[in-house]
C-alpha cells in the first residue's frame, strides 16, 4: 500500500497541471502569480478571478479577511501524503498550513516538513471521518474534535469573510459522505460552518461532477438530491479539469468515454451569503433541508398527490399557482423547487401536518443518514 502511495505522489509531483491549481493564491501581492512548483510567473489573471479567489474585498469593514492569519487545510490522505502538495501550498505563499493525516508511514516526512515551516502544523486525525466521530471528545480533556481541528481559528460572522480555506481530493466512499455531511449540517451552521463561510476547493471524480451539473430536465437520471442542495446552498465555481494521469499512468488504448469517466474537476465551493437571511422562509432551512431529502428520494412522485398527503386538499392551492397535476418533483428545477417548499411552508396547516412530525422524527435520530441511494426511503426515519 505504501509503495502505492509513493508511486502515485511521485506522479503527483511531476504534474505541472495540478500543483497549478495552485495559482489562486497570492504571493508578494495581487499584481501576479506564481507557479506553486516552478516558481515562474503565470500571466493568464483573467482565467480566474483572483479577488473572488482570495475574497479580496474593498469594503474596508472587512479587511480582516487578506490578513496573513488565514488557514489553508489539507484535509485527504491522498492530497496530503508525503507532503507533495503541502509543500506546493507552502511554496504558494499560503499564510497557515494545517495536514489532517493519521497515516504512520506519511507522518514521519511531514514531520521533518513542519520542522522548516513554523506556519505548518500536523494534526494526526482524519478530517473525512467526521461525520461519524464529531460528538466523540478529543482526548482526557474533553476537547471536541471540532476545536481540536479549528484551535486559534477566528469564528466570523456569516458576511465577514472565510475563516479557513480547504483543499480535499474527493476519491472515496468516504469522502463523498463527508460531503452529504456538509449539506446536512450547513442549514443549522454547525460543524466546520460554526466558524464561517468556509471556502472549499475540492477535486471532484466525473460521477460526483455529474449530479453536481445535472439539470432536470437533460440530465433526470442523474437529477439527485444533492443536486438541488449543492446549487442552492453554495456559489459553485468549476476551476479546471484535471485527467487521471496525474495520480498514475493510465493504460493506452482506452476509448474516450471510458477516459472521461475517469476525469476530475477541480471546483470552489463557498456557501451563499444570503443563505440564512432571504433564501428560505422564516430561515426554516433545516425543514428545508428534510423536504428535499424526502421527496427528492424518488424523483417520479406526484407533486399534487405527495403534498396532499400532508395536506389534505392543497391540490387546488397548487393548481392556482400553475403546478399541473401531473408533475413530478424531478420535473423541477432548484429554484422551483425552493419556491414549492416556500409556498407549502408557510400555510396554516404546516406546523400541525405529518410532514412536520416526520420532520421532528427524523432531526431526533442519533445520527442522520448520509447516503446517496434513492431507493432507501426508509433509512429516513
Amino acid at each position: 500500500m505504501f509503495r502505492q502511495y509513493l508511486d502515485c505522489f511521485q506522479m503527483l509531483n511531476k504534474s505541472f497541471h495540478l500543483l497549478e491549481l495552485l495559482r489562486f493564491y497570492k504571493v508578494n501581492n495581487l499584481n501576479f502569480i506564481r507557479n506553486a512548483s516552478t516558481g515562474k510567473k503565470l500571466l493568464k489573471m483573467n482565467k480566474y478571478d483572483m479577488e473572488s479567489a482570495y475574497k479580496v474585498s474593498n469594503n474596508k469593514k472587512s479587511s480582516r479577511i487578506t490578513q496573513p492569519d488565514d488557514y489553508f487545510y489539507v484535509c485527504d490522505p491522498v492530497s496530503a501524503g508525503p507532503g507533495v502538495v503541502s509543500k506546493a501550498l507552502l511554496k504558494a505563499g499560503v499564510p497557515r498550513l494545517r495536514i489532517l493525516e493519521k497515516n504512520e508511514d506519511f507522518l514521519l516526512e511531514l514531520k521533518e516538513l513542519s520542522k522548516q515551516h513554523s506556519n505548518l502544523e500536523i494534526i494526526e486525525e482524519d478530517f473525512l471521518f467526521l461525520p461519524f466521530i464529531e460528538h466523540r471528545s478529543f482526548d482526557d480533556d474533553s476537547i471536541s474534535y471540532l476545536e481540536a481541528f479549528f484551535k486559534d481559528v477566528p469564528n466570523l460572522s456569516w458576511n465577514e469573510g472565510a475563516p479557513f480555506r480547504i483543499f480535499s481530493i474527493i476519491s472515496s466512499k468516504k469522502s463523498l459522505t463527508f460531503l452529504r455531511f456538509l449539506l446536512a449540517v450547513l442549514p443549522n451552521r454547525s460543524s466546520i460552518f460554526f466558524y464561517g463561510r468556509c471556502e472549499l476547493f475540492l477535486l471532484l471524480p466525473h460521477s460526483e461532477y455529474l449530479y453536481l451539473i445535472a439539470e432536470h430536465k437533460k440530465n433526470f437520471s442523474i437529477y439527485r438530491w444533492s443536486t438541488v442542495l449543492y446549487r442552492l446552498f453554495f456559489e459553485i465555481t468549476i476551476l479546471d479539469k484535471f485527467r487521471p494521469d496525474i495520480f498514475s499512468p493510465s493504460p493506452s488504448g482506452r476509448d474516450k468515454k471510458k477516459k472521461e469517466e475517469n476525469d476530475f474537476y477541480l471546483v470552489k465551493f463557498i456557501p451563499r451569503s444570503d443563505l440564512f437571511s432571504s433564501r428560505v422562509n422564516d430561515n426554516k432551512l433545516k425543514d428545508f433541508y428534510f423536504f428535499i431529502r424526502y421527496h427528492l428520494v424518488r424523483r417520479t412522485w406526484l407533486v399534487i398527490p405527495t403534498l396532499e398527503g400532508w395536506v389534505p386538499s392543497c391540490g387546488p392551492r397548487l393548481i392556482k399557482e400553475g403546478m399541473r397535476v401531473f408533475t413530478r418533483f424531478g420535473d423541477l428545477s432548484p429554484e422551483q423547487l425552493l419556491m414549492l417548499f416556500n409556498q407549502f411552508s408557510s400555510w396554516p396547516e404546516y406546523e400541525q401536518s405529518p410532514f412536520h412530525r416526520s420532520l421532528r422524527k427524523f432531526y431526533r435520530k442519533e445520527s442522520l443518514p448520509y447516503d446517496d441511494d434513492e431507493n432507501s426511503r426508509t433509512k429516513l426515519f
